[in-house]
Order: structure tokens, then sequence, then C-alpha cells
């Protein structure tokens, strides 16, 4: 969800009455029973491969479920108080009639079919969250109606007794019958829940947006547990004839009864409550013909339900921007993840957008004219850092937003020619100068209080920017390669995908492409306040030989040090003569950082041989971390002898370079008491050298008559902390390694 503006839409009172339920109608959704007899609204029991779900049955799938159900108690700890810890949601049907010319106001009437599995014996009572505003008219369980004293409206929760189910895991349903009124939620301007409004010439439109707490006034939900996702859903909304009805997932069918329109989406990948949601307008589709869009060897449809006096010139050209950043987000993160359904927006009244599976909401000012993009990136993004992959609590939403706002880095980087002139730099440069603001350095990137929507949205800064620019340190620190393929292992493990992660989910994989380990990285960045300074950074050169000191100090925080990576631009009398070099601060001692590989000399001074003589030296010349900095050059900073040798004297490029093509793995990298050597190939042989950051030998073992794909383990514990160097020669080959040994 991205907000820019409060919109404050006129609300008009107006009455018609409801007919009964039509024959049509019933044929589809007749029932708790249809879940299990009938094609069209089955799901994870169904055998029909149009409509049973791929993840449900799958291994993959099923201990996603159990972590998820393990990981309840941290949950608990990290939301508001709710319903529906003790039981999984499998599947929601919702059967809406929504009528936006109502006279009695933003009207509701519908029937909610959940099915759930029981997490623990003896289960015989279910709750859901249920606003107090609606009213239940009747509760069925396996198609016989419940007596009225079975269900009890406890303020703002639905409680309903049913049989004991004696084993725990059994999968069970119920169907609720309610309408109402529902409910104005005051966060965030009012434009959340169930929202009436007008647009044109006070025509009338209902639209939802339920994050993060709100799906429960309009339909009985689990809807303060954000990591319990269904496993899929369906939406059948009755409307009066003249309206459309947006939904997740696919439209089965749009079809017009009478004076009823029956619209019915099909959505089969998991979702969260949240994300559910639907609008009833007089929508035209732009375009008419859906665009399809190449996704991984996927023709998948593109398409937008937008307010006919929004359908402008201006508005085609900004929507139509989708398509390429569909294309380029699924080559940085992996293919979109519901490319099976469709991507497209909706317009809804609230001022910003927000990032529904398949379908997202947008305020018609979001894609007003041929130069709005960032919004549109901003919600597309989400389908993967939301949608696909949705933090596991509110307390780490910035799972969620600042990835998506990364995305927008990530457009106007490697999708230029849609981004109206704006470009990385100047997106980060605008993000960075929001975050490092003495008015901005309250909070951290985790949220304490989740006690409302607007206290884990107010402010947005730190879920937004600042989150954004800890991912842009981290890309930083691990360079474009590994920090992309991070992310797209992120998406693609198995424990996450269509489920929940948490902070620690982001780091491992982090740790697990760069060798790193990032705890006192994550711990200060995403819990702790403030930011880091590097104002009195020196430098000096001796020709082309350069040396730069780098003390660090912080401000805003009660921490008295940051780990990070620093940005340093170096530039000579010349136009051509510009390079950028990265360095890694860890405990004040700097680290030369070539992709995430570090050495240091243990100080925070690093010097360099450049190919030309410095003029100018600027700190983060490319708004890439949390710091600010200024360089005064000092000749009395000491260079170091040009004299002492440099273990990369000692052997050649080739065999230096860490990422060099080779059968041979040293892990792990920092090292502590010993270093594994791992031969990928059937290598019979081995010589083992460790030389110190000066090229002295300080360790050397040969190895004889290794078995296939040996891995041999090489003590360390006598070695000193410090970088050292691991040469390996089996006789054709010479592979060098840098490590890190720490105690």
């Amino acid at each position: 969800m991205k907000k820019l503006y409060y919109v404050f839409a006129s609300l008009m009172v107006c009455n018609i009455s409801l007919a009964q339920r039509s024959s049509a109608f019933n044929e589809i959704t007749f029932g708790n029973t249809a879940y299990l007899a009938k094609v069209n609204v089955s799901n994870d029991l169904n055998t029909s491969s149009d409509f049973s779900n791929p993840f449900h049955n799958h291994s993959q799938y099923n201990q996603m479920v159990e972590r998820e159900m393990a990981r309840y108690q941290y949950m608990a700890s990290a939301m508001v108080a709710g319903t529906g810890l003790d039981y999984d949601v499998k599947y929601y049907r919702l059967e809406l009639r929504i009528n936006p010319d109502t006279s009695i106001g933003k009207y509701i009437r519908g029937k909610v079919t959940t099915y759930f599995k029981n997490i623990s014996a003896g289960f015989n009572v279910i709750k859901f969250d249920f606003a107090a505003a609606l009213a239940c008219d009747s509760v069925y369980y396996h198609g016989v109606k419940l007596a009225a004293n079975k269900k009890v409206e406890n303020g703002d929760v639905l409680e309903i007794t049913i049989p004991t189910i004696i084993d725990a895991g059994t999968l069970d349903s119920v169907s609720v019958f309610y309408k109402g009124v529902p409910p104005a939620v005051p966060d965030l301007g009012g434009g959340l829940g169930f929202v009436k409004g007008t647009h044109g010439k006070r025509l009338n439109y209902i639209y939802t947006l339920s994050e993060a707490y709100s799906a429960y006034t309009w339909w009985p939900c689990k809807s303060m547990v954000t990591s319990d996702k269904a496993d899929s859903m369906d939406m059948i909304i009755s409307t009066p004839t003249g309206f459309k009805a947006a939904g997740n997932g696919t439209k089965v069918y749009e079809s017009t009864i009478g004076n009823k329109v029956l619209t019915y989406w099909k959505h089969r990948y998991p979702i969260s409550s949240y994300q559910v949601c639907t609008a009833v307008a007089n929508y035209v589709q732009y375009p008419t013909t859906p665009t399809l869009v190449n996704i991984g060897g996927t023709q998948m449809p593109l398409y937008n339900f937008i307010f006919p006096e929004t359908n402008t010139t201006g508005s085609q050209a900004a929507l139509n921007k989708t398509a390429l950043m569909l294309t380029t987000f699924s080559s940085k993160y992996g293919d979109y993840p519901f490319k099976n359904e469709k991507y497209g927006h909706y317009t809804f009244g609230f001022g910003g957008g927000m990032e529904h599976n398949t379908f997202s909401g947008m305020s018609a000012n979001t894609y007003s004219s041929s130069s709005s993009w960032d919004i549109i990136a901003h919600e597309l993004g989400h389908q993967w850092f939301g949608g696909s992959v949705t933090c596991g609590s509110w307390r780490d939403i910035w799972l969620n937003e600042s990835f998506a706002t990364y995305s927008e880095i990530v457009c106007a980087e490697f999708a230029p020619s849609i981004t109206a002139g704006q470009t990385g730099l100047s997106w980060r440069q605008s993000m960075k100068s929001k975050v490092m603001s003495s008015g901005n350095q309250a909070q951290s990137v985790y949220v304490t209080d989740t006690s409302s929507t607007t206290t884990i949205f107010t402010p947005s800064v730190y879920i937004y920017e600042r989150g954004a620019m800890v991912l842009s340190m981290l890309r930083t620190l691990l360079g474009d390669a590994k920090f992309f393929q991070a992310l797209q292992n992120y998406q693609a493990d198995s424990a996450l995908r269509y489920g929940t992660a948490l902070t620690g989910d982001v780091q491992r994989h982090m740790e697990n492409v760069s060798g790193l380990d990032l705890s006192t990285f994550f711990t200060q960045w995403i819990y702790n306040k403030g930011v880091a300074n590097y104002a009195a950074a020196k430098w000096n050169n001796a020709g082309t030989q350069l040396v730069l000191q780098l003390p660090q100090t912080t401000l805003y925080s009660t921490l008295s040090h940051f780990d990070m990576p620093v940005a340093v631009r170096i530039r000579g009398a010349v136009s051509t003569q510009d390079t950028t070099i990265i360095a890694y601060d860890q405990n004040g001692i700097l680290y030369y950082d070539n992709d995430a590989v570090l050495t240091s000399d243990g100080s925070n001074m690093l010097s360099y041989n450049l190919s030309f003589v410095p003029a100018t030296i600027t700190f983060d010349g490319y708004s890439q971390v949390l710091a600010n900095g200024t360089f005064t050059k000092d000749a009395n900073l000491p260079l170091p002898s040009p004299a002492t040798p440099s273990f990369r004297n000692l052997i050649s490029d080739a065999d230096y370079l860490p990422d060099a093509s080779n059968d041979i793995t040293v892990t792990p990298n920092p090292a502590k008491d010993f270093i594994m050597v791992r031969a990928g190939a059937d290598i019979k042989n081995m010589n083992i050298s460790i030389y110190d950051n000066a090229g002295r030998l300080v360790k050397k073992d040969q190895y004889n008559n290794l078995t296939n794909k040996a891995s041999i383990k090489v003590s360390v514990s006598k070695l000193t902390p410090g970088n050292y160097f691991v040469e390996i020669n089996n006789g054709s080959t010479k592979l060098a390694k840098k490590i890190i040994i720490i105690k």
C-alpha cells in the first residue's frame, strides 16, 4: 500500500429493496456441500485440473503450513489480539450482494463459506473477526442450519459452536449468512474497510481496502492474523446491471440475469484476508482486449477497470507502462508470481494504491498522465513482496513496503524509458534525503506498535524509505549479482513462496548468497534508530597511490557504531577518470569489499593503487548508504610502504579472482576454528597453503589419495584474527581464496 494524500468521498444515502437470491445464484454455490460436490466451486479436494489447487497437495506447501503453525506463538505477540490461532484457514468462498445505489448507505449482504483445519484435538468453537455493526442471519454446518444459540456475536467476534472435532488436523467447513452496513474505519483518513464514494457526475461506487485489520468490517474471517493464508478463494458478486465488479484472480464469467449481473472471480493462489478485495462501479475495461505479457513462456492477460472519465490518452499511456514493469521485475525477482491468472488495476477512492493479489486498487490520480509511474511500480513490486511472500507479522511490514519502495528504484534504473526522466540515482537521492532528516529518526524499521493501521503506517518513512535504503546498502555490500540472486532465492524458497516471512528470512538469504554473517547489520539497521556520520573522513595520496581514513560516529542513536558499506567516489583531472570504491565498515575496521568478499589490515584505513591521480574524493556520491560524510585531504595521513609485499602480487589475477570458474569452495567465511575445503570434482592430491595479508606463509598442508569430491577440514584456530589467503594447488590448477578469521 502506498498513500499519497487523503481522499474524502462524499457519501449519499438511498434505498432499494433486496430481491431474493436468484435460482442461478443458488445453483452456483448452494450449501457447504458444494465445496466437496460441485466442480465449479470446489477447491483442494477436487480432482478437476481446472479448479484444483496446485499448492495445497504439494509437500512443500504442507511443510510451509506446518512451519506457519509452529510460528503462531510468536505471531500472537506481534499483533493485536484477534481470533483464529486455533485453526488454519484453507479456503474462502464469498458470495456477496452489493449495490452502490442503495439508499440505506453502503449496504452488504452475503454468505461466506470457510474451510479450515483445527490445530488441536477437541475443537468445538470456531471464531471469526466480525464487525458488531453487521448481523449474522444464520450459520450452516454440513448443510444444516445451526440453532440460534450456537452463534454468539461478542463485540467484533462471531463465535460458532459446532460438534466437537476429535482429531487435530481435520478438514471441516462452516457457512455464515450476514448483512448490514459495514462500519467506518477511522484510520488513515477513513479510506479503509468497505467504503462508498462518488466519482464523475456523482456516480456511486463501492470499494474495499482491508490492510491491516479491516477485513472484518465487511466479511467474517480471520482478520487480525496476516500469517495464515487461505490456499485459495472464490468470490461471486451480485450487482445491479450497469456495474462491473473487480476481484482477485481469474474472471470465470460475468453474466446478466434479469436486472442483476453475476461476476465470478477465481483465485487459485494462497491469500491473506487483508488482500481479498472487491470494488463495484460503472467501470470500463482498458484495454478492451487484454494485453498479453510473456512471463516465462506464459502469455498472461493484463487489463484495468477504470472510471469512464479517467479513460484518457494520458491515463492509457501510464497504464501501458505496466507491461514493461512486469518483465523487468520478473527478470530481477523471478517470474511474476500469479502469472497463471492476471495482473491489472482498478480505480478506487484511497489516495494512493493497494496491492491486492493480481488486481491493485489505484487512485485515479496515480495514473492520470503519461508521467505517472511510481505508484504503479510500487504496487506491482508488492505482488512479489506482500502478495507472494507476505510479512508474517505486522511488525515485519517492511518486508512488504520497503521492498515495494525499492522496486521504484529498480524500475527507474532498469526500465528508464518509462520513468519520465527520473533515474535510480535521483530516486535514491530523494529517499536518502528524507531518511537522513533529523525529523525522521524517531522509530526503527521494525514496527513496535501494531495496535492499529495508523500506528503501523504512520509515519511511513520508516517502513518505506528507510527500509528501502537498508536494501540499497545490502545491494552495495553484496554487489548486483549476489543481491538479486538473494531476492530470487527468497522468492523461490519453498518455505516462503506463497507463504509468509519474517525479517530473519531475508537475513538468511542474504547471508547464504554472500557468505557473510549479517546478524549485527540487521540488528543495528532494522531494530534500531539513527544513521551514521563520516564527517571526519580524510584522504591522502602519493601520485596514484591513495589512502583513506573513515572514522565513524552516529547520529540520533544509542548505538556507538553502525556496521555498513561505505561508497567513495574518486575523480581525477579529466571526466573519464571516475571510479567508486566500496568498503565495509565493521565495528570500526574497514574491509575492502569485492562483492561481499572482504579483506582488511585491521584498521579504519584503506589504501588503493589507482590508474590515475585522484583530484576530488566524495563520500557516497551516488546516494547508496545511510550516512553523510565529508573528506578532507590530510598531508600527514601516512601512506603504506610501497615495499610491503601483498599476496595479490604473488599470484596471477586469474588465480586471485574469487569468482573464477572452479570446482573448489572454501567455507565458512569468516571462519573461527576451521575451514572446509571442498572439491566439486575428482581431485586426488591437494596442497593447501595459507598466507597472511602481507604475503607470509603461515600454514601449509599436503593431502594425498583423496576420495571423490573430497571435503577437507583445515584447522585455523591458532591463527590470529585478520585477513588471509588460502592457496589450493592440485598440481594442474592453482586457486586462491580470500578468507577472514575471527575470534
